[in-house]
């Protein structure tokens, strides 16, 4: 029998397009009262997509309209308006409604009354929650509702248009309750029998007490859905995951050993997949936001009609990409792979959809890199937990197809750590002071792997780069006030001058920092207190390794180098003179060679990810040592330490220490790491973000700082990837346009 928070939930979750089953709810519902019914003659202007009107035979002054339109009181005064010429006998209108009306519907109960003469009786989701056991045929309706209701959003025909990654509808299926399970379940619950049980409730979907699913078929589906795992070990955890289902979500007919869902899991899956559809919804919204705010502002011609392609296009490419990190990270786990994980840039996901699906516009590829790049780097409130939870299932799945024990492989990451950054990691935490909070997403990386567990350390060398960058930067910004300034301006500084903020407070900024009497100490003393990261040096470690294999990576570092100073002469930057170059060298190798030996003196774990002591960088050249020494010294060199700030977001968020975070904390986990902050800024866009802080100095300061950031995105978007590396220019009609742009926002 329907209880009152089943029916309930079904009439909350009725859309547009399904007035029928309304309709036909509401005739049993009034059936006994008035049996009748006919419908008026001819349907009513929208084609009766809203529900219907019907007239008494024994009493045409009394008209009964069923509608499930939300603007329930502009749908009455229509209806009114209809009665008077189609039915001016009528005077009395019984609109039945599965809205939530209450006492809002008194004052156009009077309305109509005073100026049409009719009598108005709502009846509106409470009438039908206090009437749904009046009678037999009332209260079997409001059964075969529910059930219809849940099937229509949890079976098949509810999930066809997610998952846009994926292709099959079974994979769809598969991701969207694994998506619900992970949402709604505990993260103390093991992942085999999580993802194992989301299979199992994804093949039952269509199931019922009259159409059972036999247990050799639900293990048949499986194969299909998971073809790479072993027969016998697939079969066992399905077996499994029936038997632990059985007690509470899916019925067990034992003599036929067959299955369906719960009637009562039937419907909380489609509430759930309803609450998913609405966040849904918002998520295309905020692609839509972008798209078109962006091609708005760029210049480019958008029609209302060529919008939603344009959005469609941005969603597949969205979920792609959230789809080949997951992949690359269970691949690089379950195949025990330690070396560097290579994830996918935005721009290789758009251009391979783009060779698949012609573009609409020459600027499409551009315009959708950007706008999916945008989104998962600092997307709107509404749509972060969504995306967040997208990217966790993305990455469950890919584990799921991987291996059969997705625990298992899991486990295998290290559940106690000890990371030590690289100066690539914690520059990026000095420049996002910049941000918005939410931007923050190397700060919220570290705060989440400390909240973990993890010990956060940097060498006394990182502290000397760092303090030695904030000097820089000092003596570049005194150079360029009193115009002597040349070369390229300093990471910090052009993060600064790129903010928004009065150039002229850029020293006292830096004073958050360090101070110039003691710059080490103070920088060392705020990395402790505002990023919980201590200074541990691992000299005595890398001291004790064997002087080959020191040699050989001082080697690599020192080729790396030469390249970086070529490059940068290449661009006019004066070299580092040598004893600088030489200092900044060994700094790398002291992390590298002194987490390897590090490892080795505290006999940690020897599997891909297993270890305990890692370093946390984003320069390149440490990802590509360990695959050089092969060649150098050995054909089997210590396993490489160096661990990317992409691999730890997935890592925090998927593996073993993942029931360490508070929800709060979960959900601010980036997306996908803001390298943007890294780039270097053109000179040219340098110069723009100076110029529009001259002609806004009038305006407060936090709306100064939105202007220049919206302003040079649009320029980077413009410029294409030229100009996010750093070589690119503005031509005088792109700049002249984007100042009027910012000056009239």
């Amino acid at each position: 029998m329907a209880t009152y928070e089943h029916l309930k939930l079904a009439l909350s979750m009725l859309d547009g397009t399904q007035w029928r089953l309304f309709e036909q709810l509401a005739q049993a519902f009034v059936a006994d009262e008035h049996p009748s019914l006919r419908p008026l003659a001819s349907m009513s202007g929208d084609d009766g997509m809203d529900g219907g009107l019907f007239l008494l035979e024994d009493d045409p002054s009394v008209a009964v309209q069923y509608s499930v339109r939300k603007d329930w009181a502009a749908k009455i005064r229509e209806t009114r308006d209809r009665l008077k010429k189609t039915a001016p006998s009528v005077h009395v209108l019984i609109y039945l409604t599965n809205q939530d009306i209450g006492p809002s519907g008194t004052g156009l109960k009077r309305e109509i009354l005073q100026q049409s003469s009719l009598f108005l009786d709502i009846r509106d989701r409470e009438w039908f929650l206090a009437n749904r056991n009046a009678g037999s045929r009332a209260s079997a309706e409001a059964d075969e509702f529910c059930l219809r209701l849940a099937g229509a959003i949890s079976g098949s025909t509810g999930i066809a248009q997610q998952a846009q990654a994926l292709t099959d509808l079974e994979s769809k299926a598969a991701f969207v309750y694994l998506n619900l399970q992970w949402q709604d379940d505990t993260r103390d619950k093991g992942l085999t029998r999580l993802c194992f049980e989301a299979v199992i409730r994804a093949i039952l979907r269509d199931t019922t007490s009259e159409e059972r699913m036999p247990r050799e078929t639900v293990i048949l589906q499986a194969r299909k859905l998971l073809p790479a795992h072993h027969v016998d070990s697939l079969r066992a955890q399905v077996n499994g995951a029936l038997t632990r289902l059985s007690k509470v979500y899916i019925r067990h007919w034992t003599k036929q050993d067959e299955f369906c869902l719960t009637w009562d899991e039937r419907l909380r899956l489609a509430a759930r997949l309803e609450e998913m559809k609405l966040l849904d919804l918002a998520l295309t919204a905020a692609l839509s936001r972008v798209i078109s705010g962006t091609a708005h502002e760029a210049g480019y011609n958008i029609s209302e009609a060529e919008l939603p392609e344009l959005v469609s296009r941005a969603r597949s490419v969205l979920e792609r990409v959230l789809l080949d990190r997951g992949e690359a990270f269970a691949s690089a786990v379950s195949q025990e792979k330690g070396a560097f994980v290579r994830f996918e840039d935005v721009e290789a996901v758009v251009y391979r959809d783009v060779a698949m699906a012609k573009p609409i516009y020459d600027f499409e590829p551009r315009l959708v890199a950007g706008a999916v790049q945008s989104l998962l780097v600092a997307p709107d409130e509404d749509a972060r937990t969504y995306l967040r939870g997208l990217a966790d299932t993305y990455t469950l799945f890919a584990f799921m197809r991987e291996t059969p024990d997705v625990q298992s492989a899991i486990v295998k990451i290290f559940s106690d750590g000890d990371l030590w950054l690289d100066t690539s990691v914690v520059l990026p935490l000095l420049a996002e002071d910049l941000l918005d909070e939410a931007a923050r997403s190397h700060t919220h990386l570290l705060t989440a792997a400390f909240e973990a567990g993890l010990r956060l350390f940097v060498t006394s060398g990182v502290v000397e780069e760092i303090s030695s960058h904030v000097n820089r930067c000092r003596g570049y910004y005194r150079a360029l006030t009193g115009g002597g300034a040349f070369g390229a301006s300093p990471f910090l500084l052009s993060a600064y001058r790129t903010s928004g903020r009065p150039l002229e407070d850029f020293e006292q900024w830096t004073e958050n920092f360090c101070g110039l009497a003691r710059p080490m100490d103070d920088m060392a003393d705020y990395l402790l207190s505002i990023h919980n990261i201590d200074v541990r040096d691992l000299t005595a470690e890398a001291e004790s390794a064997d002087p080959l294999f020191r040699s050989a990576v001082n080697e690599i570092w020192q080729e790396a180098r030469d390249v970086r100073d070529k490059r940068a002469e290449r661009l006019g930057i004066p070299p580092l003179d040598a004893a600088t170059r030489n200092r900044l060298i060994q700094h790398d190798v002291e992390n590298y060679v002194g987490v390897v030996m590090r490892r080795k003196q505290r006999n940690e774990r020897r599997s891909a990810f297993g270890y305990k002591s890692w370093w946390l960088t984003l320069d390149g050249t440490a990802f590509r040592v360990h695959r050089e020494l092969v060649d150098r010294i050995d054909d089997n060199p210590p396993a490489s330490p160096a661990i990317s700030p992409d691999f730890m977001v997935h890592y925090l968020a998927i593996g073993p220490v993942r029931a360490r975070l508070s929800r709060r904390t979960e959900e601010t986990l980036p997306l996908m790491m803001n390298m943007q902050v890294l780039d270097a800024v053109p000179a040219q866009l340098l110069d723009l973000a100076d110029q529009l802080r001259r002609e806004l100095a009038g305006l407060p300061p936090h709306v100064v700082s939105r202007k220049i950031r919206d302003t040079l995105d649009e320029a980077r978007l413009l410029l294409g990837p030229a100009a996010k590396a750093g070589e690119g220019g503005l031509t005088e009609a792109i700049r002249q346009r984007l100042l009027a742009q910012a000056r009239e926002r």
